[in-house]
């Protein structure tokens, strides 16, 4: 993954492409526990309570230009130690999704994070928390996939002028 560099020399333009930057508005942690009746007991949480977590952003689009001002919805959904990642299984953290026909409401997107670390995003979101920054596989698609993302509270001083901010 490509870093912003703080140095004098201007960035390659294809250091943004398939970029996406995005200001933070609000978050929520959802939070859903309950007892269970689906499935046999063993395939249960703890025998029998379902159990929902989830973090919900709302932002609103940065960069690139095309796609600026434009409000956007973000779940992020924590996964287990069981998940693998590889060429040939996941080889993506998330979706982002354009509003197209079959989906007039807006953009949107949807994260994985490891679920060890969802306190941790928690915390992130209720202090100085920011910015989302997500790297996709080409954004000339309805839905593209993610391929890495991050949270600062700040922008780098050489990609603000692409992000539109002084």
């Amino acid at each position: 993954m490509a870093t912003e560099d703080q140095g004098g020399t201007p960035l390659d333009p294809s250091f943004f492409e398939g970029r996406v930057l995005i200001e933070l508005l609000s978050w929520d942690w959802g939070l859903y526990v309950g007892l269970s009746r689906i499935g046999s007991r063993e395939n249960r949480f703890q025998g029998g309570l379902d159990l929902v977590r989830s973090v919900e952003l709302e932002g609103r689009i940065l960069a690139p230009q095309q796609h600026r001002a434009h409000d956007i919805r973000v779940n992020v959904s924590p996964f287990g130690p069981d998940m693998r990642f590889s060429p040939r299984g996941v080889n993506w953290v998330g979706k982002f999704e354009r509003p197209n026909t079959a989906w007039p409401g807006g953009y949107r997107a949807s994260l994985l994070l490891p679920e060890a670390d969802l306190a941790m995003m928690g915390i992130a979101l209720s202090n100085t928390t920011k910015y989302l920054h997500i790297w996709t596989s080409g954004l000339d698609v309805d839905v593209a996939t993610i391929t890495s993302y991050s949270l600062s509270s700040t922008i780098a001083p050489k990609v603000k002028p692409w992000a539109g901010v002084d």
